[in-house]
């Protein structure tokens, strides 16, 4: 069945039938000594108008294009398809490993609370547990025997009820060290005599 609408099959059909018409009518000519070979300076018209083998001209490069494109809409929503996978994959291993890695900590916290004195919970008199959780090292250790724990651990600077009364040390004019600050006298040296002094 030929589509007579599809300009394309169309003119495939009437190609091979020209085709097989030459081919037979050249062996009969071999057969009947006819020439039928075209002479160099032979000038031919063609059966069809150059306007229409145009318009043909143009529906084939219209059919490629057009082939083209579908082409590359189907390789783009290929490709879209492969990353919006890729995509999940990588959001589902992700999510794997963040249970995983919370599992493990719910593990190992559940493992710590078991190993624990008293039922998960650290009794401060406990000597063996807490000398067993690590504690200071050789070294320090040796620095707390030689030296002891360090001194006063805070509360420095907290005020009794003598000191907040003593004001021995209090200068209206800002002095809080009671007197000039450098312990000379008198006013300072200019520059030209304390250069003079140096020499």
């Amino acid at each position: 069945k030929i589509e007579i609408h599809d300009d394309l099959k169309r003119e495939v059909v009437f190609h091979n039938l020209a085709l097989e018409s030459v081919h037979m009518l050249r062996s009969q000519c071999d057969a009947d000594k006819i020439p039928f070979t075209r002479p160099v300076d032979f000038f031919a018209e063609m059966v069809k108008t150059d306007d229409h083998m145009s318009m043909v001209k143009d529906k084939l490069i219209f059919e490629t294009k057009k082939m083209e494109a579908f082409e590359h809409r189907k390789s783009n929503r290929e490709q879209k398809l492969r990353a919006k996978e890729k995509h999940a994959h990588r959001i589902d291993e992700k999510n794997k490993y963040k249970k995983q890695h919370m599992r493990e900590v719910k593990d190992w916290a559940d493992s710590a609370a078991n190993n624990r004195a008293g039922g998960g919970r650290v009794r401060d008199n406990d000597n063996d547990y807490l000398n067993n959780m690590g504690g200071p090292n050789k070294k320090r250790q040796a620095m707390d025997r030689k030296f002891g724990h360090g001194g006063k651990n805070g509360r420095f600077k907290q005020n009794d009820k003598k000191s907040m009364n003593d004001m021995s040390g209090y200068n209206p004019k800002g002095n809080f060290s009671g007197g000039n600050k450098s312990g000379g006298s008198g006013k300072r040296k200019g520059k030209r005599a304390r250069d003079a002094a140096r020499k």
